[in-house]
């Protein structure tokens, strides 16, 4: 299932999840540049709309059908993207670990690929099996800053002792294969860490709800597509945001009174 010396796995697939509320130009373009970092490791890069986040609140969010529908409006014209509705088929919370699990089940040949960012990644022991995700896929952290790679590379060391470096998949980036304590008399290894330097585009999705619920423009933050559907689909998205944001705004009015 792993390739200790990280060596090109054709059919692989890469998994970026998110609640998508909205999806938005970042979204798309952190898709785009590590598709094509990928190459032909993998087949495709599915965007894996969160059905409910276990760490985010429910109310402002927007039905898991019309985030995934905006998904797929933007990915049908991506080559080698996708949307995967996984998650929707179970109830609860929608934990990575349950996700990668049901993946690894449902493609139990081929090399994943879990996509992350760098402050989730130095908190994935706060996650639910967070820090056993390495025996399922094999994950690509991207950092927000070349600053990043010195702490992201000592939580590799603080989850994983054991972790072995390795020759970087990426240009400027560095590699770990994640390796468990010794078992009988070999050691358990696992799957690959990967740091990519991309460029991130520094866009808030509640800033973007924030600026639809004031009317403002949105124009180079939202693909068209996006767009056309939230606007047909308004009394839905007002209903779902407009107290949330409301709630957020009175927060803040009374932290600073």
């Amino acid at each position: 299932m792993f390739s200790a010396n990280g060596a090109r796995c054709p059919g692989g697939r890469a998994f970026l999840g998110g609640s998508f509320n909205p999806p938005h130009i970042g979204h798309f373009r952190l898709a785009i540049e590590i598709r094509e970092a990928l190459g032909d490791r993998i087949s495709v890069l599915s965007l894996l709309p969160c059905a409910n986040p276990p760490h985010k609140e429910a109310a402002g969010l927007l039905p898991f059908e019309l985030r995934a529908r905006m998904v797929e409006s933007v990915t049908r014209r991506l080559p080698g993207i996708d949307c995967d509705r996984c998650e929707s088929l179970r109830r609860g919370p929608s934990y990575t670990w349950d996700t990668l699990r049901a993946l690894r089940d449902a493609h139990p040949d081929e090399a994943l690929f879990f996509i992350l960012g760098s402050q989730d990644f130095e908190m994935l022991d706060s996650w639910y099996y967070g820090s056993r995700l390495p025996e399922l896929c094999h994950l690509i952290v991207v950092p927000r800053a070349r600053a990043a790679d010195a702490v992201v590379s000592a939580t590799v060391r603080r989850l994983w002792p054991e972790a072995a470096a390795i020759p970087p998949l990426f240009p400027d980036g560095v590699s770990f294969h994640i390796c468990g304590p010794t078992s009988g008399q070999e050691r358990q290894t696992f799957g690959l860490v990967h740091f990519l330097h991309i460029p991130w585009l520094p866009i808030s999705a509640s800033d973007i709800r924030r600026r639809w619920l004031a009317g403002l423009n949105t124009d180079f933050l939202l693909p068209e597509t996006v767009a056309d559907i939230l606007h047909e689909q308004a009394s839905e998205v007002l209903k779902h945001w407009q107290t949330t944001e409301h709630k957020h705004a009175d927060n803040a009015t009374q932290r600073t009174a």
